[in-house]
């Protein structure tokens, strides 16, 4: 699988003996902090923490109003009721109030019902009425003192990052665009990650923690700078490895020792690319060659093998493919399926006479998105960063061949391998004359691609960096050795799981726990590629689990034979 997208090489220059290990057995065995650019790291609150659901800073823009002095208390009791239950509308007369007073009845009702109740003007008469209408002001009155970017820490177990932020955008009644994230977070794990969105109050935001499911949120503040797409310094990962042969402790101690001084080939690991009909990026390759529908079909296809049994995404899939009606296929879905799913939003697109190439640069966020193209470029990045390492190891050679991360020059005896860098695919007057870019371009030509396609669509795609270190080390490294006795025994804390207490650690399992940082863009199954010798992408460690399985299942029916 690994070598399909080619990874292929090691750091260490040798062919490394293989060490099985099981990744992420449970969804707490794989864990990721977000560090910020301030190196401050991000900690997934353990079981115990209390998320409070009540603003501590509430901005004074959305405290109540006080009751305009016009208003009798005839008229706001009738408010009060009409926002208890639903009735007939309050008609509040408007004959004899200026258009000041007006206005502050409009800002009174808006604020103070928290738009459940709305107001509108009518033949020199303000209704209020329960619910929305057309003509609601969507505008929100917002204190000019009061930052309008909402930051908040955003942890999640077991979901994608764009399920989540679809499921947060919901019930904030907000786009799916309107929240940014410096980047995507593995779906099978436990995360936390910096998320920010515009004039959303701490309270609002608090307040879901009672109806999130696998979602926490917390730590909210109000900034005048938006959330940007890689602004973190990296993340902080603590990983669990089960079922190690009994024998490899040794050995892993010295790889570990190895890792710790060399680094790793900064890969890209094998989640960039999928691991469905067709991979990411073969959708990029279609969004390169401008084929907008040809990307969309590949996606849709792409998610089918996920909702096989899905009576929702699933057929809402095969009823497109089969009758290529958006509109039917879109009422098949239910719930959060409509509304936090790409298939979702690309069949909403559809069935409002969108276009193909609008499905993909509209209604997909674009965080999302980029991520297709991504992918191709890290297709061509990982095959020229193999040819590199084949050909001329870890050695500093002159700047014909090397550079560093702006382009310059690096020489032997000052510079190290980690200053090594490799363009990615694109237009890169930085990288023009290195070996380096000239093996890119070829691979591009290899698909009839130039690197000016890249260019254009940097106003709908976020393509991010141009070129990317060739080793990587990680910082912080700790790591240690656990015993159990369960093959799915909790050995790490997730949102709402304690791991085993110490007493329970012991048995005829080994598993190692490992801890390091790494800078944004890197990836940790790739880390762990150089310290197992191990595949180590999705479909591998699907294999050893099931392996395990049957092992465990074999060995149990062993022992009552024996009884």
């Amino acid at each position: 699988m690994e070598s399909d997208y080619g990874l292929t090489e090691y750091a260490s220059g040798e062919k490394l003996e293989n060490i099985p290990c099981i990744l992420k057995e449970m969804y707490s065995d794989f864990k990721v902090e977000e560090i910020l650019d301030d190196f401050t790291v991000l900690q997934i609150p353990s079981p115990d923490f209390i998320v409070e659901n009540s603003a501590k800073n509430q901005p004074e823009d959305v405290k109540q109003l006080p009751k305009p002095d016009f208003l009798d208390d005839q008229i706001i009791e009738k408010l009060e009721e009409r926002f208890a239950q639903k009735g007939e509308p309050v008609v509040i007369e408007t004959e004899n109030l200026s258009k000041e007073d007006r206005k502050n009845i409009h800002n009174y009702v808006r604020e103070n019902y928290g738009g459940k109740l709305i107001s509108e003007t009518k033949d020199d008469k303000i209704i209020v009425s329960h619910g929305h209408t057309q003509s609601t002001r969507k505008r929100k009155h917002w204190d000019e003192n009061i930052p309008k970017e909402t930051h908040f820490t955003m942890c999640k177990e077991n979901k994608d990052t764009s399920y989540a932020l679809g499921i947060v955008s919901k019930f904030l009644k907000v786009p799916p665009n309107h929240l940014k994230t410096h980047g995507i977070k593995d779906k099978r794990g436990v995360t936390s990650q910096r998320v920010c969105g515009r004039q959303i109050t701490e309270k609002q935001i608090l307040d879901l923690n009672s109806i999130l499911r696998q979602i926490m949120i917390f730590d909210v503040s109000y900034k005048n700078e938006s959330i940007q797409i890689g602004g973190h310094w990296g993340n902080r990962f603590s990983i669990i490895l089960r079922n190690i042969p009994e024998d490899s402790q040794e050995l892993l101690k010295n790889r570990l020792a190895s890792f710790d001084k060399l680094g790793f080939i900064n890969y890209f690991g094998t989640q960039r690319f999928g691991s469905r009909v067709s991979n990411t990026a073969e959708i990029g390759l279609h969004i390169l060659r401008r084929e907008w529908e040809n990307a969309v079909k590949a996606i849709l296809n792409n998610a089918l093998p996920q909702h096989l049994e899905d009576r929702t995404v699933g057929f809402a899939i095969r009823c497109f493919q089969e009758t290529g009606n958006a509109k039917l296929a879109y009422s098949k879905l239910r719930g959060a399926q409509a509304f936090a799913t790409i298939e979702g939003s690309i069949l909403k697109c559809l069935l409002k006479g969108g276009t193909w190439q609008q499905c993909i640069t509209d209604a997909i966020p674009i965080q999302t998105r980029s991520l297709y193209v991504h992918a191709y470029q890290s297709l061509i990045w990982n095959r020229v960063a193999s040819k590199r390492v084949r050909e001329f190891g870890r050695a500093i050679l002159n700047e014909e061949v090397d550079c560093g991360k702006n382009g310059e020059n690096l020489k032997t005896g000052i510079n190290s391998h980690f200053d090594i860098h490799i363009p990615l695919a694109g237009e890169n007057e930085t990288f023009k004359n290195s070996i380096a870019m000239q093996w890119t371009n070829e691979e591009l030509a290899k698909d009839n691609i130039k690197p000016e396609a890249f260019t254009s669509l940097h106003d709908r795609f976020s393509l991010g960096e141009s070129s990317r270190p060739l080793f990587v080390e990680a910082k912080n490294l700790e790591y240690n050795f656990i015993r159990y006795s369960e093959p799915r025994a909790l050995l790490q804390d997730g949102l709402k799981t304690r791991a085993i207490p110490e007493s329970e650690r012991n048995g005829d399992y080994l598993a190692i726990q490992l801890k390091f940082d790494l800078p944004s863009g890197c990836y940790a199954t790739v880390a762990l590629r150089e310290i197992t010798g191990e595949d180590m992408s999705k479909i591998s460690m699907k294999e050893a689990s099931f392996k395990l399985k049957n092992d465990a299942e074999t060995k149990v029916e062993d022992e009552i034979k024996v009884e």
